[in-house]
């Protein structure tokens, strides 16, 4: 079985309550996982939702944008846990669409 390094945990995002309009105008938010395989977001959700989706968006150094990734939805407040296969890239957790009364988002990532 090959050896598994991983990271102690760390702040991406806390506190937001909305969703994100547009994607980061650069990548200083941003986490870059140069050296690891993958990314594990622990999130937690707060609030009264039906509906939160992320989405991990992907920098291109050449073209100087966001590609977006994989998407997921969460319909409860709570502790969720997100793995996403980043492969040394710079990526970014992005609130994409909501339903509810209101939420909150705090994301750490650990990576591996």
């Amino acid at each position: 079985m090959a050896e598994v390094y991983t990271t102690q945990p760390k702040l991406h995002r806390s506190g937001v309550t909305s969703v994100d309009a547009a994607d980061p105008a650069d990548t200083s938010g941003a986490i870059d996982t140069s050296g690891f395989r993958e990314c594990r977001f622990d999130l937690t959700v707060t609030g009264s939702l039906s509906s939160l989706e992320t989405q991990v968006i992907f920098w291109n150094a050449r073209q100087q944008k966001w590609f977006g990734g994989g998407r997921r939805t969460f319909a409860t407040a709570g502790q969720h846990a997100l793995v996403v296969d980043c492969r040394g890239s710079t990526i970014f957790l992005k609130v994409t669409a909501f339903s509810g009364t209101s939420f909150s988002l705090g994301a750490d990532y650990i990576l591996s």
